[in-house]
Parts: C-alpha cells; sequence; structure tokens
C-alpha cells in the first residue's frame, strides 16, 4: 500500500474506523510496529517501507500527538515570577547548557511544489546504526518542518569552518513574525538564490532536498517518525544517502562561531 495522504487511507491501512478514539489508534499502531519494525525484520528489505507508512498513518489520524508523546515533555509554561534564588539557578543552567559544543547544520527541505528551502540547526544527531537513523529537532512553527511533513526528506549538510557567511544566509526564518518586533521586510522567502546546490533525487519520492555545493559532508534522510517534546518536534529521519567531499578544513561548529541555540 503506498503512503497514505487521506485520514481514510490511514484508517484502513491500520485497520480502525475513521471515528475510531485516540487510545484504539494506538493500541492498533503498537500492535503493527511490533510486527512490521525493521529490527523485528532484518532479513527484510520492505520492512522500513511498512514502517514509514504506519508511522504517516498514525501522524495523520492523530496529528503531532504521536503514540510516543508524554506529558511530562509537554511545554511547560512558568506559572509564578521565579524568586532570585530561582532565577540565579536558572543562569547558571543556561550557562551549562551553552557550552555544549554543536554542529552548524545547514537543512534542506523542499516544498510540495518541489521548491528548495534551507534552515540553520543545531539539535542533530545519530542516534541509530542498523538502520541509521537520524534526530532533527525543529521548532513546532518552522517551514522546514512543514516542508519535512509534506515530503518527508531532508538533507543535511555540514559545513567547514570558512562557510561562516554561507550559514549566516539561512539564519533568516522564512516567517519574520517569529522574531519578536521584525516586519515583513525581513522575511526570506527563498534562501537559496545564489546558493550553489543540487537537487537530490530520492529513490521513491517526488522532488528532491538540496545539497550544497560548499558543504564539508552531506546527508540525506527520509523522516519517519515526529515526536513532540516541549516546544519542538524531534524528526526521526532514515538516512539512504550521503557524502564527505574533500575539503582540507575543519567542520564549523558552535565552538568556532560562538553562536549559542541551548540554555
Amino acid at each position: 500500500m503506498p503512503i497514505p495522504s487521506t485520514a481514510a487511507d490511514a484508517a484502513a491501512l491500520l485497520g480502525v474506523g475513521l471515528t475510531a478514539d485516540r487510545d484504539t489508534i494506538r493500541d492498533r499502531y503498537r500492535r503493527l510496529a511490533r510486527i512490521y519494525h525493521p529490527d523485528a525484520n532484518p532479513d527484510d528489505d520492505a520492512a522500513g517501507a511498512r514502517m514509514l507508512e504506519l508511522n504517516a498513518a498514525v501522524d495523520l489520524l492523530l496529528g503531532s500527538d504521536t503514540p510516543t508523546l508524554d506529558e511530562a515533555f509537554a511545554p511547560q509554561p512558568t506559572a509564578r515570577a521565579l524568586t532570585r534564588r530561582e532565577q540565579r539557578r536558572e543562569r547558571s543552567i543556561r550557562e551549562a547548557l551553552q557550552h555544549l559544543p554543536y554542529g552548524v547544520y545547514v537543512i534542506g527541505t523542499v516544498t510540495s511544489e518541489g521548491t528548495p528551502n534551507a534552515m540553520v540547526a543545531d539539535w542533530v544527531m545519530q542516534v541509530s546504526f542498523k538502520p541509521r537513523i537520524l534526530c532533527v529537532s525543529f521548532e513546532r512553527d518552522a517551514a522546514s518542518l512543514r516542508n519535512l511533513r509534506e515530503t518527508r526528506q531532508l538533507t543535511v549538510n555540514l559545513l567547514p569552518e570558512s562557510g561562516m557567511d554561507l550559514a549566516a544566509r539561512f539564519l533568516q526564518p522564512t516567517n519574520p513574525s517569529k522574531i519578536e518586533g521584525r516586519s515583513a521586510k525581513f522575511a526570506a522567502p527563498d534562501k537559496m538564490r545564489g546558493v550553489a546546490y543540487q537537487q537530490l533525487e530520492h529513490p521513491s519520492l517526488e522532488g528532491g532536498a538540496p545539497v550544497l555545493e560548499d558543504s564539508l559532508a552531506w546527508i540525506a534522510a527520509e523522516a519517519q517518525q515526529f515526536i513532540p517534546i516541549g516546544e519542538h518536534i524531534l524528526a526521526l529521519c532514515r538516512v539512504f544517502d550521503g557524502d564527505a567531499l574533500p575539503i582540507d578544513e575543519g567542520p564549523l561548529t558552535s565552538l568556532y562561531t560562538g553562536w549559542h541555540y541551548g540554555g
């Protein structure tokens, strides 16, 4: 069965009714995942495709409320003003977390119309060998997250240290209202203009996410699950291609740029 694009298709794939409650959908998804997960079928090349279909189905029916959502990880609003002691502790925690080093990654995505886009992300890491899975953290209102939900494909481009100016091109959000006080004149609807890139062809999906020609290394992956965590969404993506280019430089990281996204 192809990846479902409607709620009716998703319900049929999971074997539940369109009016099934959320607990029934979650339970059915877990049962099928235990049967079809690639880890349980290491010799079945089609297992990954089945899981992609299941993940897409449950994502359609439940939206961001996936079966792995734990209420403990919901966004935590501040209910009261902090005492001075609590404020000092908050500053200490923030400063400690900002010492964690991160790569400066350009995340390439493509819209459902085939238009490439890119953003800078810090919270990216490999979380599995077999299969190779990347975890990428997005703000919930990120345009790149919307693209990824629609097309299921991204690239992770790691820049060399000389690529700081290139990285800066992608710092401005597509929607300027995300930054308080910004007006529409700061919009960045076409971040790829003037950037050398190629759109990578996915083996089974239409369109292609951009690979920057000036990257130190790049990885292409297909999104298989979205997990809400606080004010962010984690995208678990299965790697299907990648390469390291012969550039005699170290990677661009927060240790070099001094940019911090943490705390």
